[in-house]
């Protein structure tokens, strides 16, 4: 029995003394009592922070583009066949051509974006984008639609980018390729048309009809006279009641009337150390359809010119406006 609780007296002291291993034990004595408090201080467990493994991945995307601008700055890109100057509401007579031959050889399979002209109006050109896939000879074909309106622009031929990153873009649009894509006015064909276009003096007063624009239409193989109304106060007028006058006159002898002016957009500089003038004018356009009165094209533009003295100017200035107007009328009307 006095062994039992010998041994029973070691157990409690073990117990302790691990206890006293694992905590701080506070004493306390109550002030109120004979009673004494033990607190004991529990340990706080940190908690160990376990950084995540950096695992490496393969931007695949960007992978992509580099091999593709890669590819693109190896290509060239060659129009080998395009259609004649066709007029408006026919048939272009034969298509284009592209040929795209990489490092390698042709390059087979390739997405090409192709832009084309789509709509216009006025000067304000629309352009509609398709894609085409080179065939095993590294060519694509592409004959457009029947144009309904005149145009004198570019049909251009270039590797579709493969994301709308800058670079690739700006990539796929350096390896491009450009052809002509002009389109006349067919009002511009028989029975032709007739100007109401004057000159105007640097008073801004109508002076006599435009004789510059008349020869420079007749030049460009554009047959026209001069409108039968030689009132200038129809300038002050609406285009209706101009178009009445001469459809009263002429009725639909002509495709279409070309309304126009050539004044001074500011006076004429004339430099006495240099004994030059310079001349600033600008061309007001407008064309009517002599079958119905619509307004089917309108512009303006200026020009400018310098010579020795301002009549000399002036007459130069005139013929760049008139060169410009010849070619508006035909590509825009």
């Amino acid at each position: 029995m006095k062994k039992a609780k010998i041994t029973e007296l070691l157990f409690i002291g073990a117990s302790l003394s691990i206890l006293a291993s694992c905590a701080t034990t506070k004493v306390v004595e109550n002030t109120d009592s004979s009673a004494t408090i033990i607190e004991e201080e529990i340990p706080v467990v940190e908690k160990v922070r376990k950084e995540p493994k950096q695992i490496s991945v393969q931007n695949t995307s960007n992978q992509q583009e580099i091999a593709f601008k890669e590819l693109v700055d190896s290509l060239e890109l060659k129009v080998s066949s395009r259609p004649k100057t066709v007029y408006s509401n026919k048939n272009f007579d034969s298509p284009y051509i592209v040929t795209v031959t990489g490092k390698d050889g042709p390059a087979k399979d390739l997405d090409i974006t192709v832009s084309y002209p789509s709509s216009r109006t006025n000067d304000t050109i629309t352009f509609n984008n398709i894609q085409l896939k080179t065939d095993s000879e590294g060519k694509i074909t592409f004959k457009p639609e029947k144009s309904s309106f005149a145009v004198k622009s570019e049909v251009t031929f270039y590797p579709t980018p493969i994301s709308s990153n800058s670079n690739i873009v700006q990539a796929s649009y350096n390896a491009a390729v450009k052809a002509p894509y002009v389109v006349k006015s067919s009002y511009v064909t028989y029975p032709y048309g007739i100007l109401y276009v004057y000159d105007f003096n640097e008073k801004g007063r109508p002076t006599t009809n435009n004789f510059t624009l008349l020869q420079s239409l007749r030049n460009a193989g554009v047959s026209v006279g001069n409108s039968p109304i030689s009132d200038t106060s129809y300038f002050n007028k609406p285009v209706s009641e101009l178009y009445a006058a001469n459809h009263n006159i002429v009725g639909n002898m002509y495709n279409f009337l070309v309304i126009g002016s050539f004044k001074y957009a500011e006076p004429a500089v004339e430099n006495a150390e240099k004994s030059t003038a310079t001349v600033k004018l600008v061309a007001d356009i407008t064309c009517v359809d002599m079958k119905n009165g619509n307004v089917i094209y309108k512009t303006s533009f200026e020009e400018s010119a310098t010579d020795k003295t301002k009549w000399n100017a002036e007459q130069k200035c005139r013929k760049l406006l008139a060169e410009k107007a010849t070619d508006a009328i035909i590509y825009g009307m």
